[in-house]
């Protein structure tokens, strides 16, 4: 199941700096230090990552801030993802970090235990009473709270009617329905359809389905302290059956599913009108529908037996941190507070950085979206009587954890591991990498 934006590990190099750095000064940035009303006008940094449009409407949030500030001038830095963490680990490094950072949920631990980021929940201004609860608690580690949540998204099943119509089936019940049924369904939709449609896309290679698929389960792949509690028996059998998949005709075959994970989004098997199912973050849709030419809907995934737990939790699109060493958290405060609660940021940034974590926004903007952006939103709102706990954030050392699951996936899809022996190296890799971060 393809992710919102690739992961890319930063270098362990330019991040070792980091605990030297900004350790020993992580409480100098305490809501007693300056602010633009004491200190007289400050200038911030504020650095995130993305395309043109995130860059152009991002400038227009900070020029409409900085006409409504006068004493705090906010300066943006902007870079493309593939350079973006190696610049901010060596900018940290150097104790030159920028005062706003657009973090990742992959990332956010590792620079939080580090000191690296300064607790938003000493900062006076900054209110967060509207924010989704679940949502706010996605930001937090054992220390404080180290990332404010810009957006959440939750996985669903993408799900294109017409194909399954076309198969001579019909839609599932999403509050019923388990993964033996979207086997059976998937396998009855390739049977009906042309050569070379499927009723399903094999995720034997994808984190977030892992992720699910263990919390549903009970487990989880860290605890609260950033220990790996991920438990081997647990991936063995996502791996399993996932190759039963392939072997029932529900998905293509393995050859398709890796060159699928590599494709741009509109060359998936959703966009291409090849797949009729597969699990998608909810606000994809957009993108999707426009790539495939047809209406897309969106269900719950299924679970692991009737009535079993659903496992769906609210996924951090993106968080807003702070460095532990800026001189003006009170100035960062009204920032970050004009971020998540201003009307005039959510005219601009819509559902772009996520679906908005902030419920009020949320509301406030469902009727200036497009009938797509609105059935995620639909969606996620529909989840309320079941979203669970967001699984903690990944520990220093677990920042490629996504390359390390198509890794060990691609060798049991491929038949070159069992799915027990994968699983447990997998999990050895994985504890070893943290442990020695």
């Amino acid at each position: 199941m393809p992710t919102p934006t690739p992961r890319r590990p930063v270098s362990r190099r330019a991040f070792g700096g980091l605990v030297a750095g900004t350790a020993a000064t992580a409480g100098l940035a305490a809501c007693g230090g300056g602010s633009a009303s004491s200190e007289g006008p400050v200038t911030l940094r504020f650095t995130w990552w993305g395309a043109d449009a995130r860059h152009e409407y991002t400038q227009q949030i900070i020029d409409a801030f900085n006409d409504e500030h006068p004493d705090i001038t906010v300066e943006g830095e902007f870079t493309e993802w593939s350079g973006y963490w190696d610049r901010l680990a060596t900018n940290v490094a150097a104790n030159d970090a920028p005062d706003i950072i657009q973090m990742d949920a992959i990332y956010l631990r590792s620079y939080a235990d580090r000191g690296a980021l300064l607790d938003l929940s000493q900062l006076d201004g900054l209110d967060t009473s509207a924010i989704d609860s679940n949502a706010l608690d996605t930001g937090e580690t054992g220390e404080g709270l180290f990332g404010l949540v810009s957006g959440v998204v939750p996985l669903a099943i993408m799900t294109n009617p017409g194909l399954v119509q076309a198969a001579g089936q019909q839609l599932p019940d999403d509050t019923t329905w388990t993964w033996a049924d979207y086997e059976a369904l998937g396998a009855a939709i390739t049977a009906g359809s042309p050569e070379g449609t499927y009723g399903v896309a094999n995720g034997g290679i994808d984190e977030a389905g892992l992720q699910l698929w263990v919390k549903q389960l009970g487990g989880a792949f860290y605890d609260d302290e950033g220990n790996v509690t991920l438990e081997p028996a647990m991936v063995a059998d996502w791996w399993e059956y996932n190759l039963g998949l392939i072997q029932s005709g529900a998905a293509g075959p393995v050859t398709l599913a890796m060159e699928k994970a590599v494709a741009a989004l509109d060359q998936s098997g959703i966009a291409t009108n090849t797949t009729a199912m597969q699990p998608y973050w909810a606000t994809q849709i957009t993108a999707l529908a426009g790539a495939s030419g047809q209406p897309l809907a969106l269900l719950r995934p299924p679970t692991q037996s009737t009535g079993g737990e659903p496992g769906v939790y609210y996924k951090p699109s993106m968080f807003w941190s702070a460095s532990a060493r800026t001189e003006h958290p009170e100035a960062v405060a009204t920032f970050l507070d004009y971020l998540v609660n201003s009307e005039a940021v959510a005219d601009l940034m819509l559902t772009e950085r996520g679906i908005p974590a902030n419920t009020q926004i949320r509301e406030y903007i469902t009727p200036k979206l497009s009938e797509t952006d609105q059935l995620a939103i639909e969606y996620t709102d529909s989840l309320a009587d079941v979203v669970e706990d967001t699984p903690p954030s990944a520990p220093a050392g677990a920042s490629n954890i996504e390359e390390v699951v198509r890794r060990y996936g691609s060798e049991v899809l491929f038949g070159q591991q069992q799915p027990a022996a994968a699983a447990e190296a997998m999990v050895e890799e994985l504890t070893n990498s943290i442990e020695s971060a």
